[in-house]
């Protein structure tokens, strides 16, 4: 039973340890084996086919005031990532990136960006937004994800969690079910809390990665606080901490206003 633990955990060990990079910007030990361009080219299909319904269904806005509006400063915004790769050693980066805008009809608060640099908005979250630089913020923090590699991350994390399970099972067969005090359910649980923990410090890494690359394309990152406190306002702050994939928006602002410093640096740059 002892050497069977042994085992399995050196095993599992090496997995992580061989798979293991560090994110930019605060160093953070990631745990990445999916690859980055296969990543941005399922996400570019995927994209396109949920772009495609939209069209169907007649929900696209780009044509409106405020799609052009996301397309402006996308485009600004796109020239500001591209430039901050190639500045920081991640030129190779620029390759995977094949940028897309898209403004679509929906009361939901929200937007997302996926690898290759597919971006949606939808019109609800436009009345936080408020201005230009409030989509700077918004849309640098969902850029965030991707320069991140935050979804290589998660999907990393999946496969991860799903080792551990097996070699859960493989023990209660191998000791006879002496492990089967510990429920599997309550095995899931806990790598799910740990990864709803994980999530939140990668919104933090993408509240950074935002706030330097809205500052390059010329927008004042202080507008990113002023965001988060319309959120805030509007009631988004969201649940306990502890359950929640976002960092409590008080946090989150703390922590901006941590980094502002620094993001300014990049905007007095670029005027």
């Amino acid at each position: 039973m002892k050497k069977f633990k042994l085992l399995l955990l050196t095993l599992i060990s090496v997995f992580v340890l061989i798979s293991c990079s560090s994110a930019p910007i605060t160093g953070r030990q990631q745990l990445k084996f999916v690859d980055d361009e296969k990543l941005a080219s399922e996400s570019s299909a995927a994209y396109s086919e949920f772009i495609a319904q939209v069209k169907q269904q007649n929900l696209l806005a780009n044509s409106t005031n405020d799609g052009k509006r996301v397309t402006a400063v996308g485009n600004k915004l796109a020239v500001a990532v591209e430039k901050y790769l190639r500045e920081n050693g991640q030129a190779q980066k620029v390759d995977y990136l094949n940028w897309e805008f898209n403004l679509i009809k929906s009361d939901d608060v929200n937007a997302f960006a996926m690898p290759g640099g597919k971006i949606a908005f939808y019109t609800g979250i436009m009345p936080i937004a408020k201005n230009d630089a409030g989509i700077a913020a918004i849309m640098g923090h969902e850029i965030g994800h991707v320069i991140a590699g935050h979804h290589a991350e998660g999907k990393s994390n999946e496969t991860a969690a799903g080792i551990v399970m097996i070699g859960k099972q493989v023990a209660d067969i191998v000791t006879g079910g002496a492990t089967s005090v510990i429920s599997n359910d309550l095995v899931g649980q806990g790598l799910s809390l740990g990864l709803l923990k994980f999530n939140r410090t990668q919104e933090y890494e993408a509240d950074k990665y935002g706030m330097i690359f809205m500052a390059m394309a010329g927008y004042n990152p202080e507008e990113a606080l002023a965001v988060w406190e319309r959120m805030a306002a509007g009631g988004s702050s969201g649940g306990p901490e502890i359950l929640s994939t976002h960092p409590n928006t008080e946090n989150r602002i703390k922590k901006m206003k941590e980094f502002l410093p620094e993001a300014m640096k990049y905007y007095n740059q670029s005027k």
